[in-house]
């Protein structure tokens, strides 16, 4: 048996995972508020402890423990150095869990976690050479070639939210100018709905921004262009060129089997894919939407033993 850790800036998700990558039993705990170091790792062992006793376990079931964790992380210590949304400072957490639970442990960024899951028992299974894209708040990536993850020089590897796209566009809170990300994430789209919607109060679109206080959240653009509105349609028609500039930067750099889109946004399926395969056009690599939603990074955590493989 193995035990899977997925922590956020929100909650941390900590599941037990069989031999074939199903979790058996899971729980969550909120992270949004811890303010210290010694907080953020005290909910990760207690969390990981009540699992293991609602689990029914014992320590000598436990063969392995991983950990998906964003920001920076030293892999080959088991360290999260430091992270943008969470009070992380040089936190031993594959030492504080193998100590704890006697069972050998390892740590990874989420990004790789979620790309990992995919490879081990989701969409991407089978594969030799793919690149998971997460579209979110910004966009992260996770890059498989021949099997193995790639993590590169100071575990960096796989920023590829952080590629420029347009050198006199928008900055990044990287500090550069045209990051991908400051026009594909999700929250780039999410600010863009608001702000054209603004200039039609009328529309569609508009209403149900009014409707939801002036806000817009992941279903607001999709609900409308369901309605036949014109203005999310153009909105969204904009978005999926600024996407497909990424994928083929992606593609030309790597030549994947598959490119995995990972993230809320994905389960619009096909309303999502279709558009962007158009926008792509002909090309030998496959577009795909992952298949395990918001277990990839708690299944591939649990899979970091398979990386020696």
């Amino acid at each position: 048996m193995k035990i899977g850790i997925d922590l956020g800036g929100t909650n941390v998700d900590i599941g037990a995972v069989d031999d074939s990558y199903r979790i058996l039993h899971s729980l969550q705990f909120r992270t949004a508020d811890c303010r210290t170091p010694e907080e953020l790792q005290t909910i990760v062992l207690d969390g990981a402890r009540k699992l293991i006793a609602e689990a029914g376990l014992d320590g000598e079931q436990i063969d392995f423990i991983g950990m998906g964790c964003p920001g920076e992380i030293d892999t080959e210590k088991g360290i999260a150095l430091a992270a943008d949304n969470l009070p992380i400072d040089r936190i031993p957490f594959a030492k504080l869990l193998s100590d704890a639970f006697g069972a050998p442990a390892k740590l990874d960024n989420d990004a790789n976690c979620a790309a990992w899951g995919e490879h081990m028992a989701g969409v991407s299974k089978g594969y030799r050479n793919v690149v998971t894209v997460t579209l979110g708040t910004g966009i992260g990536g996770g890059i498989i070639v021949d099997g193995k993850l790639l993590h590169g020089k100071e575990n960096h590897a796989g920023e590829i939210g952080h590629m420029v796209i347009d050198i006199h566009g928008k900055r990044c809170g990287c500090g550069r100018i045209g990051c991908w990300e400051t026009v594909a994430s999700t929250r780039a789209l999410t600010r863009e709905v608001e702000h054209q919607a603004q200039y039609a109060p009328n529309s569609r679109l508009g209403k149900l921004i009014a409707a939801n206080g002036g806000r817009a959240n992941g279903k607001t653009l999709f609900i409308a262009m369901s309605e036949e509105d014109n203005m999310a349609r153009s909105i969204f028609n904009d978005w999926i060129r600024s996407l497909e500039v990424g994928m083929w930067n992606i593609i030309n750099i790597f030549r994947p089997d598959m490119i995995v889109i990972s993230g809320g946004i994905s389960k619009e399926g096909e309303t999502l894919l279709q558009p962007l395969r158009a926008a792509v056009g002909k090309c030998s690599t496959m577009i795909r939407a992952g298949r395990l939603g918001g277990q990839a990074g708690l299944i591939g955590a649990a899979a970091l033993d398979e990386l020696s493989i």
